[in-house]
């Protein structure tokens, strides 16, 4: 029998190995940015083209690399970061594996340019699929800079399930935010096809945040610090108001380097509590400092999960130390007026100006047991005779008013012969119309199917829904990444009513905005757009369309349950039934419930 096991060539096997290692661009730019940090770099400069699909440039100031370690940081598993295995418990740095350069070469043409501070000339290799193409000496300055080409040319399959640019480009520069954060002390400069996107110049770590996530973050940042044996916690927990759907701007960082873990997300949920509305979830900027035998970061390819042999203390830990912070913050609702007009003088009285004390006017010839008794006031006379007439039209305007939204939405009472018979309409619980059907029993959620009319409606004709002008502008700031992200959804949201312009390179102005948005969550409104839009799977028009309709719908419709009349009922079950859609919401949620009549009765059989 012939042999049929052998070994794959190194150019096969780099490939396959690359897999696990580069899975986009955002994977060439974090490899090759912590090698930079553990080159000691104080200036790192990311360059890229079409997202790192064409190019991918990483230049730092670091110690750099002789003419030989220059040559051996391509070989698979070179490092200098472990000599036996008992350094893996140990490791401070970043990139130890000696993986990553390996992989990246399999699988683009990459050239290196690297100065030693010892040297007096550097080094030039040029890569392409692991195959050397040349090694030269070149005169370039101290430190290193990596230039990744045609990133997977070798691999076509891989590179065509590449996201769009800006999908790209979003992965990269989360990769670059953890990095950043977690090196304050470094200048990060981020160039975007030959132009300039970005700059973070070191400062301390809430100069940070707020250099990458914007000012908004200079007020609702609490500064968290405790220690213990065990575990160091220090960083930064946002306000309850900074809270998002989300959940965008959470950070764990062990010994500076990033990773996620359910475990740690789940103590600061708990330490919030009831402080933060359902589903939504609070920045923070938290960092642990722990003996490295304690953890291993050798378990995923990444490093993004790491195994703590204290995990449960340090959950422990980390949840009371928020919500110690949360406490001596006084962390309630309240009202700020930092940013508006003096309120004061409301409620300030002038300077001396007398006091009047309250005074109470009566009738002391009033006898209530007397029927024909008349009831005298200054300036008034009035006979109590048929006094609960009086109340009937209080009732009468009290229902009125409380009813005059609800009805405005569904107008009059209509009659045709083409409308479905609606034989018998019940409210109970507030919550549901019970309605008898064209022989059928229907149950309609009414919040939930006043939105799905809205929705319809709306979605109809989009050019119709009109704009309204804000009494002041509403200026917004966001960060670099989502100032991208509104930039390109921009004139979309100016077709569909929204007034937005630009204000400068991270700030956006709101003049106006549909009618039907609440004015007072604009920002909100907003930065929601921007959290969840996403442009992968369908046209950019299309996706914001559906999501502008849709918060559009759900701002306009009921914020709580009316007291509906029998006319009011009628007209809201025919306008139910007649729309097509009326069994769900556009997010999948039960509308309406038909009951069959023949279903109810086996229930008595």
């Amino acid at each position: 029998m012939p042999d049929i096991i052998h070994l794959l060539p190194d150019s096969v096997a780099n490939q396959i190995a690359a897999g696990e290692v580069v899975q986009r661009p955002a994977s060439v730019v974090k490899e090759l940015v912590e090698n930079a940090i553990d080159a000691h770099a104080t200036e790192i400069t990311i360059a890229l083209v079409d997202a790192g699909r064409t190019s991918i440039q990483i230049s730092d100031n670091g110690i750099g690399m002789s003419e030989t370690d220059a040559r051996m940081a391509f070989e698979r598993h070179a490092t200098s970061k472990i000599k036996d295995a008992s350094d893996i418990f140990k490791i401070r740095s970043m990139g130890f594996r000696g993986e990553a350069l390996a992989s990246i070469a399999a699988v683009s043409q990459t050239e290196l340019k690297t100065k030693h501070k010892d040297s007096e000339i550097g080094t030039k290799i040029i890569i392409a699929g692991c195959k050397i193409e040349s090694q030269e000496p070149d005169a370039c300055p101290q430190g290193t800079t990596f230039t990744v080409k045609n990133l997977f040319f070798n691999t076509p399959a891989r590179r065509k399930f590449l996201k769009s640019n800006q999908t790209e480009f979003n992965y990269i520069l989360a990769e670059i935010y953890q990095t950043a954060l977690a090196n304050p002390d470094i200048t990060f400069t981020i160039v975007k096809d030959g132009v300039i996107y970005a700059k973070y110049p070191k400062g301390n770590l809430k100069q940070r945040i707020i250099a990458i996530f914007g000012k908004q973050m200079d007020k609702g940042l609490l500064p968290i610090e405790d220690e213990s044996s065990i575990v160091k916690i220090y960083g930064f927990v946002g306000v309850p108001e900074m809270a998002r759907k989300n959940g965008a701007n959470q950070f764990f960082f062990v010994n500076n380097r990033f990773f996620r873990q359910k475990s740690f997300l789940g103590s600061v949920m708990r330490a919030y509590g009831n402080l933060l509305p359902q589903k939504e979830y609070p920045p923070f900027f938290i960092f642990l400092e722990i003996d490295p035998s304690e953890i291993d970061v050798n378990i995923h390819p990444t490093k993004t999960e790491i195994k703590f042999s204290e995990e449960f203390n340090i959950c422990q830990l980390l949840e009371a130390s928020v919500k110690c912070v949360l406490g001596k913050n006084n962390i309630v609702p309240s009202l700020d007026f930092s940013d508006s007009a003096d309120y004061t003088d409301m409620f300030s009285s002038k300077k001396n100006e007398p006091v009047t004390p309250p005074t109470i006017r009566y009738n002391p010839s009033y006898n209530p047991f007397k029927a024909t008794e008349s009831v005298s006031y200054p300036n008034t006379q009035s006979n109590i005779r048929n006094w609960e007439k009086l109340f009937d039209d209080f009732q009468t305007n009290k229902k009125a008013e409380e009813q005059l939204d609800f009805a405005e939405d569904f107008g009059e009472n209509e009659s045709s012969e083409s409308l479905p018979l609606v034989s018998y309409c019940t409210q109970f619980l507030k919550k549901y119309i019970l309605a008898f059907v064209n022989e059928k029993i229907y149950v309609i959620d009414i919040k939930r199917a006043h939105y799905r009319l809205l929705y319809d409606s709306f979605f109809k004709d989009l050019s119709q829904i009109p704009t309204q002008k804000t009494l002041l502008p509403v200026r917004i700031d966001v960060t670099d990444n989502e100032a991208e992200t509104l930039m390109t959804i921009l004139p979309q949201l100016q077709e569909i009513g929204f007034d937005i312009e630009n204000f400068g390179q991270n700030s956006f102005v709101v003049n106006g905005a549909p009618s039907d948005v609440n004015m007072n969550e604009i920002q909100q409104i907003i930065m929601d757009f921007i959290s969840s839009f996403e442009d992968e799977n369908k046209n950019v028009k299309d996706s914001i369309q559906e999501k502008v309709v849709s918060k559009l719908a759900k701002s306009a419709s009921l914020f709580r349950n009316p007291n509906m009349t029998k006319e009011e009922m009628h007209s809201f079950v025919l306008q139910v039934i007649s729309n097509k859609s009326f069994s769900i919401t556009p997010e999948g949620q039960i509308v309406t419930i038909i009951v069959e009549p023949e279903d109810l009765i086996k229930k008595f059989n």
